[in-house]
């Protein structure tokens, strides 16, 4: 089985467009589900990234201390 041909970046925005227009109710939902999946992912992989630079750059060596100091300034009735 091929696989499709790319479509340039310029065009392809029209052609999805005419897509989606023409997609049902349910269509759309699942194509919503599919996006907000593809915006998770890339959030998860930006904070994953971020996290291991402030790690790896010593950030977390005082967390632990940091977090009782602010519970012990912060009492809960």
């Amino acid at each position: 089985m091929s696989s499709p041909m790319p479509i340039e970046p310029e065009k392809l925005k029209p052609v999805l467009h005419e897509k989606i227009e023409r997609m049902d109710a349910e269509h759309l939902s699942l194509l919503n589900r599919v996006l907000l999946q593809v915006e998770a992912e890339e959030l998860a992989d930006r904070l994953s990234e971020a996290f291991e630079t402030d790690h790896e750059q010593g950030k977390f060596c005082r967390l632990s201390e940091l977090i009782k100091q602010f519970r012990a300034e912060h009492r809960y009735a």
